[in-house]
């Protein structure tokens, strides 16, 4: 009974840390695209990126 409860407890323990890891990604990740949103972070079309490594690579 006692091991039960010492199990139990470690998993809602594992739980709550996955889940914290979890919740602090999706800050991160939240921040990254205000960011974006809010012009802080400049963002590249494909076309631009691949031009300038044409460029550089002619060189």
């Amino acid at each position: 009974m006692l091991n039960q409860a010492k199990s139990k407890n470690g998993q809602t323990h594992l739980q709550e840390r996955v889940l914290s890891m979890f919740e602090q990604s999706l800050t991160e990740e939240q921040r990254f695209l205000q960011g974006v949103l809010n012009g802080k972070i400049k963002t590249y079309s494909h076309e631009d990126v691949m031009k300038d490594l044409r460029k550089a690579l002619k060189r």
